[in-house]
């Protein structure tokens, strides 16, 4: 600790500086440059990553299901198998058990949980072994006919990527966090050609935070991503649809309503996912994390014998739901029979994403939702897929926690401008809903069983939004410079003494004391500007609170002294930890109706 010489902070809004070179990496870091370059590279290092597992689960369908070795995009709901189909999701189950066993049990699960844990634990590094282990298991997984999405498992990938990149140029663990971040939001991008859905991803269940010097590289690493992604599958929607059109705007309560029932249907998948789970977690034939997934498997192929739909990733499916091509009774069918797919294969310990079989058992929901109410109020309710698109949104939205994600999401894929109110208004009912009835979402669960405390929220600290002249105390006693210490401590009132600043003749700062200083220097003719200590930080009026209290832990000091801005360094104010630590009661009161605690009694 520097001693003889205070810290004395540039205020950015200081009115005496010059516009210009001055002001450069104040509003952004500089640094942020070079990480924006960095999660270019991530981003298409995602991209192709992206294509790679894509392709890979097209071959292993192909070879399991049709016994040919060729990568044509392929869906397993045509298989000629009959009921030898129920011995195929065993064998992707067995391998990805031993992978998971033997090599990286971080391979478990659909992948956001894992790269959330090692954001908020583990510094932002995960092992390379993750990112080559981790779509080769996923591929065999919904090769076989696992009922899961790509993106959960591309996010880990790519995530993992981006941390890997980090680890290699030695950037800072946050500059880490924004590339594993970055490659999170390009795996999604690529997947499905969504590069805003790709960077929300990133914010609502990784960064938890939407700053600039996050945001840009993201963004960026997003963008190149989806170029990736294009260039192999061109630009046409993933799932396209008609143009739908609402009735009028009354059919909005109808969404509200939807919203209600996709939030009771998230709870319901929550709960049921985490009683599995646990259920697994103990299976009777051990090791369990190997035969786990293979009794997963089975049951899966079982209802897949009845409802093949529930095989793969489903995009076929979702595309007739979109389309109007089931039927109500296969709609609900297919819906619930990929509702007990998903949380019976996730559950078991296999790997593979939650995203696309959520959209399947919403989209089946909402079509036969719509076309139950077409029955009774012809003349109010529009398209059926209109209300599976938004039913989509809304169940990802509430077992994910995160409505702004799944809003975008559904948008850029079916890139129709009509459904934006009706998204909006079903999906903040179901985050709502969902939220209110639980605690953690489907991506939190794992990780509070772990300890770990994740909240999927994300505000303005209150040290951001607050000036340090709004916390200081501008009543207190200044001591002259000339002043004997034994003369200081008979004219001073022993209560309430907090930081004293030591001023010249003309009234400019030369240190501060505290209580215990002036008692041990009672004798000797010792003078308060020999006694005065510089272990402090300076500011100026305006500055936030948090600018300030970076200082203050940088430099290990507990004081601050604010001056005025004029040059005098005259104070006018001062300040302890204990001081801002008092900012916490501004939140205390916004979010209350209780009185201020001060004002109390």
């Amino acid at each position: 600790m520097d001693l003889k010489h205070p810290t004395v902070m540039t205020h950015s809004k200081d009115p005496t500086r010059a516009p210009g070179r001055k002001e450069f990496g104040v509003a952004l870091q500089p640094e942020v440059v070079l990480t924006s370059f960095y999660a270019a590279l991530v981003g298409l290092i995602a991209g192709l990553v992206a294509q790679g597992l894509l392709e890979l689960i097209y071959l292993f369908t192909n070879l399991f299901f049709y016994g040919k070795w060729s990568f044509a995009i392929t869906y397993p709901v045509h298989h000629h198998l009959g009921a030898w189909v129920i011995l195929i999701p065993p064998i992707g189950g067995l391998v990805v058990g031993l992978m998971i066993h033997f090599w990286e049990p971080t391979l478990k699960g659909h992948g956001i949980p894992e790269a959330m844990e090692a954001v908020l634990m583990g510094k932002s590094r995960v092992r390379l072994r993750v990112g080559i282990l981790k779509p080769i298991a996923t591929a065999f997984a919904i090769g076989t006919g696992g009922p899961f999405g790509a993106e959960g498992p591309i996010i880990q990938t790519g995530a993992a990527f981006g941390s890997i990149f980090g680890q290699l140029v030695h950037l800072t663990p946050y500059q880490r966090r924004v590339l594993l971040a970055a490659g999170a939001a390009g795996g999604m991008a690529a997947t499905f050609m969504a590069p805003l859905a790709g960077v929300l991803v990133a914010i609502e269940l990784l960064l938890f935070e939407f700053r600039a010097r996050s945001f840009i590289p993201v963004a960026i690493a997003s963008a190149v991503a989806t170029s990736v992604a294009v260039h192999f599958r061109g630009w046409a929607p993933l799932f396209p649809t008609p143009a739908f059109v609402l009735t009028s705007m009354q059919e909005l309560w109808l969404f509200g309503l939807l919203g209600l029932v996709t939030g009771m249907v998230g709870i319901l998948m929550i709960r049921v996912l985490f009683l599995l789970e646990d259920w697994f977690d103990h299976f009777f034939l051990k090791p369990a994390a190997v035969w786990a997934p293979v009794a997963g498997a089975l049951l899966l192929g079982i209802i897949g014998y009845f409802y093949p739909q529930v095989f793969g990733t489903g995009y076929d499916t979702i595309r007739d739901m979109l389309n109007d091509r089931l039927t109500v009774g296969k709609l609900l069918g297919v819906s619930v029979a990929k509702f007990w797919a998903l949380v019976i294969s996730l559950g078991s310990g296999t790997t593979g994403g939650v995203f696309a079989p959520s959209l399947i058992v919403g989209g089946g929901l909402g079509a036969a939702y719509a076309t139950a109410w077409h029955h009774a109020l012809p003349n109010l309710v529009s398209d059926p897929a209109l209300y599976a698109l938004v039913a989509m949104a809304a169940t990802f939205a509430g077992i994910a926690r995160a409505p702004f994600t799944s809003i975008v999401f559904l948008f850029e894929l079916s890139r129709n401008p009509n459904a934006i109110l009706p998204l909006v208004v079903c999906c903040m009912v179901s985050d709502g809903v969902v939220r209110l009835f639980s605690s953690e979402s489907i991506m939190t669960g794992k990780l509070v069983k772990r300890g770990l405390i994740v909240l999927q929220d994300y505000s303005a600290p209150v040290m951001m939004r607050a000036r340090i002249d709004q916390v200081i105390r501008r009543e207190f006693t200044v001591i002259p410079a000339d002043a004997p210490v034994e003369t200081v401590v008979r004219d001073l009132y022993t209560e309430n003494i907090g930081v004293l600043p030591v001023v010249e003749k003309d009234g400019s700062l030369a240190g501060i004391v505290e209580a215990h200083d002036l008692l041990r220097k009672l004798d000797g003719g010792v003078t308060a500007r020999e006694l005065a200590r510089r272990d402090y930080v300076l500011a100026y009026p305006g500055q936030s609170v948090d600018e300030v209290t970076r200082e203050m832990i940088r430099r290990n000091a507990e004081n601050v002294v604010v001056i005025e801005q004029d040059g005098v360094m005259k104070p006018i104010g001062v300040a302890r930890a204990a001081d801002i630590l008092r900012l916490r009661r501004w939140v205390m009161e916004e979010e209350s109706h209780e009185q201020p605690i001060a004002s109390k009694s």
